[in-house]
Parts: C-alpha cells; sequence; structure tokens
C-alpha cells in the first residue's frame, strides 16, 4: 500500500535543507493507527500564523482548537523535550499518518526506502510544513472530507510542539524563494568562454624527376574568446598562429611558382617564340638569346616573352599597335597562367599549413539573432565561408579532410581570402534555409589605405557577395543552390554552385559543384568534388574517409600551356585517443598537377588535434 508514497522529498529539496529527505522513508516504516471516525463538532478559529507560508489569508474556520482532542494526545509526553523525534513518538506517528492521507510528502527521486531512523526537529518540522500547506490547500478548495477534522486537532498539537522549527523553515523559504527570484530574474549573466585547438602535422611528400620536399612538422594554434551579452547573440575574438609560410607542406611546395610550373612556362614560352620565328622562316636555334632558360622568375619570364613577341611582330612589318596588342595578349597569359597555378596549389595545400607565425586576429564576428528564425552578423575580419557552404562531412580540417579543395567550394568562394562584411541567416520554413554573405577583402587589412582611389574599402575591389538557399526537406539529405558575384581586382567574377550532403546510417555522403562564367583569363572553368565517411569505423567513434574532385575543368588556354586536368584524391582514418586528442594518418594523390602532365605528386601527413 506503500508503493504510491514511496519516493519523499522532491519538493522538499526547494527548502535547501538536504537532510528534510530524510523523513520520507521513516515515515511509512510504521503501521497507520486508525483515527476516530466519530462526527467533530463544528470548530473554532485557531491562529497559524506562526507557520508563515502555511496558510494565507483565507483560513478555514477548520484550522481551529477542538474541545474534544483524544486523550491519547493529551497524555502524551511533550515533543518539545526531545531532541530527535523517534520512529516511536506519538509526533512521528501522527506526521507519518498525515502524510500517508494527503500526499503531502511526494517522496525521493529515486524511488527508493530509506525507513528506520529518527528525524532531526528541523528535519520533522519541514515535512510538517508541508503537510500544513497541502491541508490548507484542501479547506480552501472546500475539497476537505469529514475526518479532517480529527487531523486537524494533531496538526494544532504538532505546530505547538514544534513551533520554534517551523519558524526557521519559513525563514529559510522566504530567503530560498527571494534568492529564486534573482536567479530568475537575472538569468544570464555576461561571460566569456575561451577555448582553443592546436594542430600538429608531420608532413612529407614525393614528385618524380623533382627533388624531394623535407619531412616538416607543421603547426596551428587557434584560441577563441566567445561572449555574449544577451543570451542570443555572440561575439567571436579568435587568435591565430602557426607555422608561417605558404609552400610549408609537400603539396604547396610542389606546385609553387618556382618549381615545375616555372619550368613548364618557360618550355611553354619557347615554344611560341620558336612559333612565331617560323613564321619569318626561321628557329629559335637561329636566336638563342631568345630562349627563356636564363629566367629564374616569373615576372622574368613574362617581361621577356611578351618582349621577344612584340619585337618579332615588329620585324615581320606590323603595325606598332599590333605589335603592343601581341604584348599585352602574351602578359596576360603568363598571368592567367599563374593564377591558374595558384588556385590549383590552394585547392591542393594543407588548410591549416599556412598560418602566420605571428600571433594575430583570425576571426572578429558579432552575432545576434532577432528571432529564432533570423541571425545576422557582421564581421571586421572573417571568411566567407563562415557562413555559406557548409557541409558537416567536409569542413573542418581538424575533423575530416585536410585538403582545401574539399574544405569549401573555393570555385564558388574565389579561394576564400579573409575580409570584412556582413552575413545573414533566415529559416522561413522548417526545411528551407536562406544565407546570404558579403565580403570585402582588402577593408580587413590594416596596412592597406581602405580609401586609396575610391578602391578596396567595405566596397571596392576586390568583394564578393554569396546567395545561398537550402533545401532540407529530409532529416538526412539537404541540397543547397548557390550564386556569387563579385569583382577581383578588376576583373568581374560570376559564380554557381550547389552543396550536398547525405547521411545513410554510419555512411556520410558530400559532394559540390562549381561553375564561374566570369573568371580572370577569359576561361569559364567548373568544379567537383565528391566524397565519403564512415563513421564508427573498426572501432567506437574513429572515422574514415575518402574524397575525389577536380578543383579547375576548362578548355580555353590562349598559349596552349595546360594540356590535362588535375585531379586531387584524399584518404584519412582518424583515431580518437580520448574526447579532446585525435591522431589521424592522411594521404594525398595529386594527378596531372597544375593541370600540366608532370608526374603525380605523392604526400603522407600525420595530424594530430588537440581540442581544449
Amino acid at each position: 500500500m506503500w508503493d504510491s508514497v514511496r519516493s519523499v522529498g522532491m519538493s522538499l529539496g526547494q527548502l535547501g535543507l538536504t537532510p528534510v529527505l530524510g523523513v520520507i522513508g521513516v515515515l511509512l516504516s510504521a503501521t497507520i493507527a486508525t483515527a476516530d471516525s466519530s462526527t467533530p463538532a463544528p470548530p473554532e478559529e485557531v491562529d497559524l500564523s506562526i507557520v508563515g507560508s502555511s496558510v494565507t489569508d483565507n483560513q478555514s474556520p477548520l484550522l481551529s482548537p477542538q474541545p474534544w482532542e483524544p486523550d491519547t494526545i493529551a497524555q502524551s509526553p511533550s515533543v518539545a523535550q526531545l531532541s530527535d523525534v523517534q520512529p516511536t513518538d506519538w509526533a512521528y506517528e501522527a506526521l507519518r499518518s498525515l502524510v500517508e492521507r494527503y500526499g503531502c510528502v511526494s517522496g525521493y527521486a529515486d524511488g527508493t526506502y530509506r525507513g528506520g531512523r529518527s528525524l532531526t526537529r528541523y528535519e520533522f518540522a519541514a515535512a510538517l510544513n508541508t503537510c500544513l500547506d497541502r491541508v490548507n490547500e484542501l479547506v480552501n478548495e472546500s475539497l476537505a472530507e469529514p475526518s479532517l477534522a480529527e487531523d486537524l486537532t494533531t496538526l494544532r498539537r504538532l505546530q505547538e510542539d514544534f513551533a520554534e522549527e517551523l519558524a526557521t523553515v519559513r525563514s529559510r523559504m522566504e530567503d530560498l524563494e527571494n534568492r529564486t527570484a534573482e536567479l530568475e530574474s537575472n538569468q544570464f549573466s555576461t561571460t566569456t568562454r575561451l577555448s582553443g585547438q592546436t594542430i600538429l602535422a608531420f608532413n612529407g611528400g614525393l614528385q618524380g624527376g623533382v627533388d624531394d620536399p623535407s619531412l616538416v612538422l607543421l603547426s596551428r594554434v587557434r584560441l577563441n574568446l566567445v561572449t555574449s551579452f544577451a543570451g542570443t547573440d555572440q561575439l567571436l575574438t579568435q587568435l591565430e598562429t602557426g607555422t608561417g609560410g605558404a609552400n610549408n607542406d609537400a603539396a604547396a611546395y610542389l606546385l609553387r611558382d618556382e618549381g615545375e610550373f616555372r619550368d613548364d612556362l618557360v618550355e611553354a614560352g619557347n615554344e611560341l617564340t620558336d612559333q612565331a620565328l617560323n613564321q619569318r622562316g626561321s628557329s629559335l636555334n637561329d636566336f638563342p638569346q631568345l630562349r627563356l632558360n636564363n629566367q629564374n622568375s616569373i615576372e622574368g619570364i613574362r617581361d621577356t616573352l611578351a618582349t621577344n613577341l612584340r619585337d618579332i611582330a615588329l620585324a615581320a612589318g606590323v603595325s606598332p599597335l599590333e605589335a603592343q596588342e601581341i604584348f599585352e595578349t602574351a602578359v596576360e597569359a603568363v598571368e592567367t597562367a599563374q593564377g591558374i597555378s595558384g588556385f590549383l596549389q590552394t585547392n591542393s595545400a594543407l588548410e591549416y599549413s599556412d598560418a602566420d607565425s605571428q600571433v594575430r586576429l583570425n576571426r572578429l564576428s558579432y552575432d545576434f539573432a532577432p528571432n529564432p528564425n533570423l541571425t545576422f552578423a557582421v564581421f571586421a575580419q572573417g571568411y566567407a565561408s563562415d557562413y555559406v557552404d557548409r557541409n558537416r562531412y567536409a569542413n573542418d580540417s581538424g575533423d575530416n579532410f585536410s585538403t582545401y579543395g574539399f574544405v569549401n567550394n573555393q570555385l564558388l568562394l574565389a579561394n576564400d581570402p579573409p575580409g570584412a562584411g556582413a552575413a545573414l541567416r533566415w529559416n522561413p520554413l522548417d526545411f528551407l534555409t536562406l544565407r546570404a554573405v558579403y565580403r570585402a577583402e582588402q577593408a580587413a587589412i590594416a596596412t592597406v589605405t581602405p580609401n586609396d582611389g575610391n578602391q578596396r574599402g567595405l566596397f571596392g575591389d576586390p568583394y564578393l557577395g554569396v546567395v545561398e538557399l537550402e533545401f532540407a526537406i529530409l532529416d538526412d539529405l539537404a541540397i543547397a543552390l548557390q550564386y556569387s558575384g563579385g569583382a577581383q581586382g578588376d576583373v568581374a567574377y560570376d559564380a554557381v554552385g550547389a552543396n550536398l550532403q547525405l547521411t545513410l546510417g554510419q555512411l556520410g555522403v558530400f559532394g559540390r559543384f562549381g561553375y564561374a562564367y566570369n573568371f580572370p583569363g577569359g576561361i569559364e572553368p567548373s568544379a567537383w568534388s565528391l566524397g565519403v565517411t564512415m563513421s564508427d569505423l573498426f572501432i567506437p567513434g574513429a572515422v574514415g574517409g575518402f574524397a575525389i574532385g577536380q578543383p579547375l575543368v576548362f578548355e580555353e588556354d590562349v598559349i596552349n600551356f595546360f594540356n590535362s586536368t588535375q585531379t586531387n584524391y584524399e584518404l584519412f582514418y582518424k583515431l580518437p585517443i580520448n574526447d579532446n586528442i585525435s591522431v589521424t594518418p592522411m594521404l594525398q594523390l595529386i594527378t596531372d598537377p597544375g593541370n600540366r602532365g608532370d608526374d603525380a605528386i605523392f604526400t603522407g601527413t600525420l595530424r594530430t588535434v588537440f581540442n581544449f
């Protein structure tokens, strides 16, 4: 019969008196004494103000002294003489009966029975106070039964014997209520949380026909200071430092301008010069001084080639104006080739390999949400990829894929340089999300004058705006359609893209596509990537992943420099050491690097990540 009341004390926990909970099981350890069922005379009014919060202003006339008080109570020894209340005391029996009858104590949270021990007077008073509240509620709601009159006599006696303890309980309850009200009125306080990430990565690689790059230890450290002022906003300050340099990892080093690109450019330039001479009935062998082999810098190769072609045209009787056009075309072609090579190099590098060796501000942004479906952001230093082109399976080089071209759609984001700007996210429907971001690249560079000739700054070149519409009709499938437009230098830039993420149990699939119909050099390239990840691979918490992609696919080529399409591959296996440390071996394969038919590049990386 005690199953319904064996858990006692959840409501008593609010009193701030932890020992009070012991009353619950104790009260249930004895049998219930049967009370006298005779009908009482109409009661007189009694003052229960000693209980404080136990009685309201609308007190019932039932709470009054009774002339028919049972002899068993009158003959009992005074409880005030006792230091503790024992299971054999009449007060103990009386209160236990009240608990059983009125359910005024609900029980322990774990449902256990803890009877068989005495109670302190304050534990007893706390339980008594709760029963007084319950009885008073029944009287005020006119729900009292006839037998209640007998219990009122018992309650009056208990009130008198425990008057001092009840007053103390009342005082503590009032103090607790005041503190609770203060907490409710100040549910949020301005705080700043510190978190961080450290990446250490051993990296090396090789390519046929060239000197192998050295084995290096790459590093990147980020500290995040996250502050909220209202609970619906966030100020992010991120500091970053690392190895420093843009050609630290093996893939970036082998694809640098001074590597195979320089040699291929010299070869292509010599062929163009020889073709121009052939139109005059001669060859490059007749003019060895026109060869580009002695030029070490890309700028030197560019200027020498353009000058040679212009002079050959002038010697062939071409007008000076036409010759100058040939010169400018050659300069633009070399610069376009260099830009494409740099784009491919960036897409092949490890995303965490080029952190500056000096501590710098990497992100400074403030997000705020006027309502749950709308968020605005402004950033003095940040990235467009912080707000668009997100993908749970390929977006974090410290957690999944490391190759920069797999982290984001770089064709859509123009390689995603840092800058200043603003962004928004709007969820008009549960399955529909609109995101937009505007980034001005040089508005965040302190060493560049933002008002130089009305260029740069927030609304000068280079800049980029991106709009993304994501459909997530199914919980496991999301597709985003994207558009980006802006200017890179003095050239308009426009691209469209798509982003796919799909969950199939432990298998995760990502895919990206981009197409640029305005691109430096007059080409119209496309790009794509596709990958899979498998969670809990071999051991719980481990993740394996494989991805393939082509960062720049095009056919147009003024100087016939690019004769193939680069393809990137990555394979990784992340092994968690604990919740904060993981170790990931990773392999890269790059075929036709630089969109040239050069030997493939192989790299290996052992990445260790510390999150704190």
